[in-house]
């Protein structure tokens, strides 16, 4: 062997080492770039939850706006109906030198208006029938045919709250109530699934050299497949559960209120909410959707119908014995 192949041979091998580092150095490169623009998609999601929640405080205190100005004009109705009650009661003192008819009429009407503010207030259909039933007495004692359109009206009256009472109102609101104790114990996620390791490179042993050089990275990739797109803050989950809380009061009192189309509203509002930020396996998820199913289900419009027919028959009859 020459001097010159030696030297040539030696010059070939040394130049392997180089080669190598080369590569690794490119291929660190290129997962790095990888990780980075990893990092950059992962900012600009955290954003858009960011305005997300902002967009959720901002709903969650309209609708305590809301349920505050409903509050309000409970109140001030049940106020106008104790004025009214007040002026009954002023009006049956002056009635000792009207006759017994007008008297009759204005008694009717005192029973009348107070089954539709206890249908209002409580939905309780059962109570609100019997002062109706209350009502068609008085106007009975009467003997009247001019009485008979007004009995008519709340006969009908009547018959819808009848078909009410197959659907337990109160038993709804109180149920509403159980779920609302329950917001609490529901677990929202707070940090992202750590990585599963893949079950066919364990099987043949060591890890690849791909795996390797992403161990040694300084970036962390992280993978989560839940319906959550982020990991929550316990100040996030905690917005979340106050929304899931205030629908919950919203269809309390829309079915207290007789607004069925609000009611459903709000139950489509809390299955919406469970159904974007709470895991479906969870037990107390389960158990609350299937509750929402069933109430759901019930029929709300004809549980909580409107009985103002005979109340204005009632009144009608008194304008036309004031006029006489």
């Amino acid at each position: 062997m020459t001097p010159q192949s030696h030297l040539s041979r030696q010059r070939g091998v040394s130049l392997w080492p180089i080669l190598i580092v080369i590569i690794v150095v490119a291929a660190l490169a290129v997962a790095g770039w990888w990780g980075w623009q990893q990092w950059l998609r992962l900012e600009s999601d955290r954003a858009g939850l960011s305005r997300e929640v902002s967009s959720l405080r901002e709903t969650l205190e309209d609708q305590q706006r809301r349920q505050a100005s409903a509050m309000a004009t409970l109140r001030d109705q049940q106020d106008r109906f104790e004025a009214s009650l007040a002026e009954g009661r002023a009006a049956m003192t002056d009635m000792k030198q009207g006759g017994q008819r007008l008297w009759l009429i204005n008694e009717a009407e005192s029973l009348a208006s107070l089954a539709s503010q206890r249908l209002l207030l409580t939905g309780d259909a059962a109570a609100a029938r019997r002062l109706l039933k209350a009502a068609d007495d008085t106007l009975a004692r009467l003997d009247d045919p001019q009485a008979l359109p007004a009995r008519r009206a709340l006969a009908v009256d009547m018959e819808k709250l009848s078909g009410a009472l197959q659907v337990d109102v109160q038993a709804m609101v109180l149920r509403l109530g159980a779920l609302q104790a329950l917001v609490p114990e529901l677990a929202v996620p707070a940090r992202a699934n750590p990585p599963q390791s893949d079950s066919g490179a364990e099987g043949q042993g060591a890890p690849s050299w791909w795996h390797r050089i992403l161990g040694h990275l300084p970036v962390n990739v992280r993978h989560y497949d839940d319906k959550v797109p982020l990991p929550l803050t316990d100040t996030q989950a905690s917005l979340v559960r106050l929304t899931l809380d205030a629908s919950l009061q919203q269809a309390q009192l829309a079915l207290m209120q007789g607004r069925a189309d609000a009611y459903e509203q709000a139950l489509a509002q809390v299955r919406g909410t469970l159904t974007q930020w709470f895991p479906a396996d969870q037990g107390r998820v389960r158990q609350m959707r299937s509750a929402i199913d069933e109430l759901n289900s019930s029929d709300v419009r004809q549980a909580l119908p409107e009985i103002g027919a005979g109340l204005a028959a009632v009144r009608e009859l008194k304008r036309k014995e004031a006029g006489q």
